[in-house]
């Protein structure tokens, strides 16, 4: 026995101790601007912050980049506003007519004609399928006129300190698109990492609206169904709470990852890709994916499985 327990001391003492290739912060980076050359990824933005030690990673952090379906979490953020306010109720029916269907992501789009909806349902259907329909029902709830409907969501966002994140239109919505520079050169929204980081960090800290509805919307986000970028390589045990968003040629995830190891904000946009792919193995979906699993192993040690 004594034997025995001389052998099992330093295995346990061996499987806790920090990885002997633990990298420093400007190797990682190093290492994330690899994976972003070998992908071919002309703008890389990055933001990451570990809740436990307050340490972050910065790429590009607060430079602008297209938000596509990233901007449906802000949306959600308002819509939970105007619940609290008492303007808008998660049990109203909403009516879906063929004419308020939208291209894009999601499946309202199949449904029959006249199919009824709960609120909090279709908002639902906006993060864990990126439902581009779902989305604009949501938003028409907001005001009437559409410029009122957007600013909704962008002076909420103001509010809460995010000064660099802006949605600029409906989604797949054609005839509202306006012909400025930024619409141009954006489509439906724009923000920056840290904004997003942000605001991932007041849900995760329970400073949107309360500990109770931060939570909410977190658990709404842990939903999202899509693992082909931000999930993809991590450890099947560790819970994400994410939002993806795609357009031609950027890719981008944002999300709350919870692990036994370490608890993290991360916000990664790959931008300028030199391919227009929507495949599941496409260069953006893999850079995202190999940068998420290097913070992922950086925040963890690499001893998080």
């Amino acid at each position: 026995m004594k034997k025995l327990y001389i052998i099992l001391i330093p295995t346990f003492l061996l499987s806790c101790a920090p990885s002997k290739m633990t990298l420093t912060n400007e190797q990682l980076i190093s290492k994330i601007q690899s994976v972003a050359k070998k992908y071919k990824v002309g703008r890389l933005g990055v933001s990451a912050k570990n809740f436990v030690t307050g340490e972050t990673i910065q790429i590009n952090a607060d430079s602008l980049f297209p938000t596509a379906s990233v901007i449906k979490v802000p949306i959600l953020v308002e819509l939970f506003y105007k619940f609290n306010e008492g303007k808008l109720k998660k049990d109203t029916l909403i009516n879906l007519d063929d004419s308020l269907k939208y291209g894009g992501s999601g499946v309202l789009q199949y449904f029959y004609d006249g199919a009824k909806l709960k609120l909090i349902d279709v908002a639902v259907l906006m993060i864990i399928l990126s439902d581009n329909t779902a989305t604009n029902l949501v938003l028409d709830r907001f005001a009437d006129e559409h410029d009122a409907k957007l600013d909704a969501v962008n002076n909420r966002m103001k509010s809460l300190g995010l000064n660099n994140t802006k949605i600029l239109n409906k989604l797949m919505s054609f005839k509202t698109k306006k012909n400025t520079p930024e619409s141009l050169k954006f489509g439906v929204g724009y923000t920056t990492p840290n904004d997003m980081v942000k605001l991932l960090e007041l849900l995760a800290n329970g400073k949107i609206i309360s500990p109770e509805v931060s939570a909410e919307i977190i658990n709404i986000m842990k939903n999202n169904q899509d693992y082909e970028m931000m999930k993809r390589y991590l450890p099947e045990k560790v819970t994400v709470a994410n939002k993806t968003g795609s357009i031609d040629r950027m890719k981008a995830d944002i999300g709350i990852v919870y692990s036994q190891c370490a608890t993290y904000a991360v916000a990664i946009f790959c931008d300028q890709l030199s391919e227009v792919s929507y495949a599941v193995d496409n260069s953006g979906h893999l850079a995202v994916a190999e940068i998420s699993k290097l913070i992922f192993d950086y925040f963890t040690k690499g001893n998080c499985k």
